[in-house]
């Protein structure tokens, strides 16, 4: 199954079925989209009056001295977010990829590419396949494979992978499972390469991706790590993965995309990054035996790395022409698992990011990370509040929360707008059912991440 999902996959192309087919929209897409948005805006305040939802919460939050006071934070916090939504909007029509201009001369540098892998006997060799199938100079390219103690057959594929490619791929077996960071920490060792490039296992990149990673590294000496664009591999799998590849696509082709602009990625992917390795040598000591609450850390080695070359000084780059095609989970528990550990090593490096933000850790673009951090964090609060507020309604007026969901419904219609810009596919519309469930199925993970950060377990292997 997933292999003929990997042969037929069309790699760096555009979806068929475009809501852009005239020529003439075609050029204006920006332009049409920021109409699109506008009037959306405008549908959700006329549907606000209409439905009376400003007025019965006006009424609902002056019943009671407790929701009197409640409406002050609250108030607070949606015009913080919603300033954050517009301040970032404008910062992302600002962004675009770097790349090389026709008739530019590049000396393009070694590359060696680390892939630490557990149990993916499946998918292993067309990973490596998809590596060595790049356009990227091939005697300027090496790949280092670890099998981090799998119990599958994945370090016989890794050998029979290495019949084909000779010396240009090197394995690494290690014969009990050490963890990711290890692993890649022995691949970083081993490397050769002046640019080190990350990619997951069950993973395959676009034919053009190191090549459009590497760019932004050859033209700006501040660049430390440039992240590729995450795309999901299975996404007409089930529901669940529909509505993955519009989250995952907005995660990276709008959040990634503004911070790219003033260089500040939080999050530089493990699936797919490239690292200047002098950079990268200058604490991978203290990254690989990184403790938080005196516990080792076992997970979110992508986000730490990140952390540690923002806090050298360094710009964190996002190339959208880098694209990696990903397995993403196909059941709901699978999916919750991956967000619990995610967060918490999102709680964890936004601590230790917040340590330093203020300081003058470089010298140019100090302040958009700042405003983007209370942005990004002001969110979790107000989500968990506003629910507790509306579960609270629900007992208090039942017909309200009818009313309530169908305008949510139309807000999330409004977010899901940003996959439009970069898919131009009516597979957005999959973005309101992932919001719907995020906002009342998963408003837990935050606070169970934050009183559960001594827990390294890797929870979906």
């Amino acid at each position: 199954m997933l292999e003929k999902i990997f042969d037929e996959l069309e790699l760096e192309t555009q979806p068929k079925s475009s809501l852009f087919d005239l020529p003439f929209i075609k050029k204006r897409a920006d332009p049409v989209l920021i109409i699109f948005i506008i009037l959306t805006s405008s549908f959700i305040v006329v549907v606000a009056i209409k439905f009376r939802i400003f007025h019965m919460w006006a009424e609902f939050l002056g019943s009671n001295l407790f929701l009197r006071i409640s409406t002050y934070p609250l108030l607070i916090s949606a015009v913080i977010i919603g300033s954050g939504i517009i301040f970032r909007t404008i910062i992302w029509f600002r962004y675009k990829p770097q790349t090389i201009e026709p008739g530019e001369s590049v000396n393009w540098p070694f590359v060696s590419v680390i892939m630490p892998a557990l149990n993916e006997e499946e998918l292993i060799e067309k990973s490596i396949a998809s590596i060595f199938n790049s356009n990227y100079p091939q005697d300027k390219l090496e790949v280092i494979c670890i099998n981090d103690g799998s119990a599958d057959s994945t370090f016989y594929y890794m050998m029979r992978a290495k019949q084909i490619y000779g010396d240009r791929l090197e394995v690494v077996n290690f014969r009990e499972n050490l963890g990711k960071r290890k692993a890649l920490y022995v691949g970083l060792k081993k490397s050769r390469g002046e640019i080190i490039v990350t990619v997951d296992t069950d993973s395959k990149i676009g034919r053009s991706a190191i090549r459009n990673l590497v760019i932004p590294l050859i033209k700006d000496e501040r660049t430390g790590a440039v992240a590729g664009r995450v795309a999901v591999l299975n996404e007409k799998e089930n529901f669940l993965t529909r509505m993955l590849s519009v989250r995952y696509s907005i995660s990276f082709n709008f959040g990634r995309a503004y911070q790219s602009v003033y260089g500040a990625v939080f999050c530089c992917p493990g699936a797919l990054t490239a690292y200047r390795s002098n950079v990268l040598m200058k604490f991978i000591n203290e990254w690989v035996n990184q403790k938080f609450l005196k516990t080792p850390c076992t997970y979110g080695e992508d986000r730490a790395l990140t952390t540690q070359i923002l806090k050298a000084g360094y710009m964190t780059r996002f190339q959208s022409n880098a694209c990696v095609y990903t397995k993403v989970p196909t059941g709901l528990a699978q999916m919750t698992l991956m967000y619990l550990r995610w967060t918490r090593s999102y709680i964890r490096e936004s601590i230790l990011f917040a340590k330093f933000m203020f300081s003058k850790y470089r010298t140019k673009n100090r302040v958009m990370p700042i405003f983007d951090f209370f942005f990004l964090n002001i969110l979790h609060p107000f989500h968990i509040f506003s629910l507790g507020i509306i579960i609270y309604s629900f007992c208090v007026h039942p017909l309200f929360i009818l009313r309530h969901i169908a305008f949510l419904v139309i807000i999330s219609f409004f977010l899901s707008l940003y996959y439009l810009r970069t898919n131009k596919n009516l597979s957005f519309l999959y973005g309101i059912p992932y919001a719907l469930i995020t906002a009342f199925c998963l408003w837990w993970i935050v606070p169970f991440a934050a009183l559960s950060m001594r827990s390294q377990s890797w929870l979906t292997r």
